[in-house]
């Protein structure tokens, strides 16, 4: 039975929600394991990260706006996480904290749900740090990638940090390339359930179109996608996988997908909306 002094794991964000701490806790309970998991607020990088080694914090989920400011404080950036230029997840290992990035393995394990990777050609919509991330997790899967971004400069300067194509602004996503795969990987949609920005002449039938933004669990672009006859990938698939990765960083555990899932679709159903 757990004890009275858990293990500390947590989330730090400028504004904390629910939904890793519904899905981190449903783990460990699932499991028997003396872990608990706690969302905290800050907007200091460099306090969070003394608080986490004074405090001796085992695992910690980075969101905005510490992702790319926390990676100067750490001992040790992992080499993926420096290719993308962001840490989601910090790992405290005896007073030595290693970051790392598992949104890119949440994104490429939500899409392989759906179609192969290898030798597709793919579209991504965004140049932000979450883009970067798929970016960089389908060009590792051997898809070749196509960026579009609102900003030119930067959605060119990604595909080339990156070594994928520029493809040009949202204006040419009405003209899209030839493509297997369609991810959305900006904050269009978010909370947001009558918002797109994609236009539905680049929703083809059999195309697979992701969306990242998970909450509307059915984004618009997503009932436009389905509603086209493409095959749909919902943002909160990407959002389990890389907590279950970020799991077993911590733990040294492999967590049930099942159980996470439900944790987190009962958090976001008792959401206000």
């Amino acid at each position: 039975m757990p004890g009275s002094h858990p293990i500390l794991c947590g989330s730090i964000a400028g504004r904390p929600g629910p939904f890793g701490v519904a899905m981190h806790n449903a783990a460990y309970r699932a499991l028997g394991i003396d872990y608990t998991y706690v969302a905290f607020a800050g907007e200091d990088t460099a306090r969070v990260v003394d608080a986490v080694r004074c405090l001796g914090i085992r695992g910690l989920g980075v969101s905005m706006p510490h992702k790319i400011a926390i990676m100067d404080h750490l001992d040790h950036v992992d080499d993926v996480a420096r290719a993308i230029g962001s840490v989601n997840t910090v790992v405290n290992d005896g007073g030595r904290l290693a970051g790392y990035n598992t949104d890119w393995i949440g994104a490429v394990r939500a899409l392989a749900e759906e179609t192969a990777l290898a030798g597709h050609r793919a579209a991504v919509i965004g140049a932000g740090g979450t883009a970067r991330a798929v970016t960089y997790g389908l060009l590792r899967e051997g898809c070749q990638v196509t960026v579009y971004n609102r900003t030119a400069e930067a959605g060119r300067a990604m595909a080339e940090d990156l070594g994928a194509a520029f493809g040009g602004g949202l204006d040419a996503l009405a003209t899209l390339d030839p493509c297997e795969i369609l991810v959305h990987a900006t904050p269009a949609g978010f909370h947001a359930p009558g918002e797109s920005i994609v236009p539905p002449s680049a929703l083809e039938a059999g195309r697979v179109v992701f969306d990242v933004v998970p909450l509307p669990l059915e984004t618009r672009l997503l009932r436009e996608a389905r509603d086209a006859r493409c095959r749909t990938v919902p943002g909160v698939r990407m959002q389990i996988h890389q907590a279950l990765h970020q799991f077993e960083l911590y733990t040294g555990y492999k967590a049930d997908f099942a159980v996470m899932e439900k944790a987190l679709l009962d958090a976001m159903a008792a959401q206000p909306n």
